[in-house]
């Protein structure tokens, strides 16, 4: 089950990076849920951030988000399921971004480069998802067939869990061939070229690159 923590933990860093693009102002409206000075965090926002992140990680719709938040075992597994939980981490994460812009950090390039390559992988990551949320079906034969393989694997999971995992898995696997398809499709649209004498050279310079060297040894350790 360490792949959902791994989606948890990358998803966190994909919204913390992205608040660094946008401003801080409230464009949600609604009324204030908490407050850090006079930054207000509103219930619409707090929304907002909860169901997108949510639907990001498990590819549900709100109601089915909001089941989640009712398992006492799925909370234990993501403890921000539970919005108090999550408006906390909203409220970290805005100190911080305060105390980053207070820095400069905007200033700095590399940053600039991190949130170009977060706001373009977030928006394909979106697109394909909402290209094929009703492409892709998921028969309780193929969940059971599944689960009775790896029968051994769930041991001691409840059996709602076990097939809430497998049915992610499913919809990732078959979302993977729908994307190589798109892809494939979008190659034979496109005429892509590369620079190969180009690439070659950054190639090179990568292997020709010095490499960190070795602590020479003393003279009293070489006659040890």
């Amino acid at each position: 089950m360490d792949t959902m923590k791994t989606k948890i933990f990358y998803s966190l860093i994909a919204v913390m990076i992205c608040a660094l693009a946008i401003s801080c102002g409230n464009k949600y409206g609604g009324k204030w849920i908490a407050k850090i000075d006079s930054d207000e965090i509103t219930d619409n926002e707090l929304n907002a951030y909860y169901y997108a992140q949510m639907k990001s990680i498990y590819n549900l719709p709100k109601e089915e988000i909001d089941k989640l938040a009712q398992d006492p075992a799925q909370l234990e597994r993501n403890p921000l399921l539970n919005k108090n939980n999550f408006l906390e981490q909203m409220i970290q994460q805005r100190l911080v971004y305060k105390k980053a812009l207070d820095d400069g950090i905007l200033k700095n390039e590399e940053l600039k480069t991190m949130l170009d390559i977060s706001k373009e992988g977030l928006i394909v990551q979106y697109y394909i998802r909402e290209k094929f949320k009703n492409d892709i079906n998921i028969s309780q034969q193929e969940v059971e067939q599944i689960y009775n393989q790896q029968r051994a694997r769930f041991k001691g999971v409840p059996v709602d869990q076990a097939e809430m995992y497998i049915k992610q898995q499913i919809f990732q696997q078959k979302l993977n061939m729908k994307i190589k398809e798109l892809v494939d499709t979008l190659r034979d649209e496109k005429k892509i070229e590369k620079n190969m004498e180009l690439l070659k050279k950054e190639l090179n310079a990568q292997i020709q690159s010095p490499q960190q060297q070795a602590p020479q040894q003393t003279p009293q350790q070489q006659t040890k």
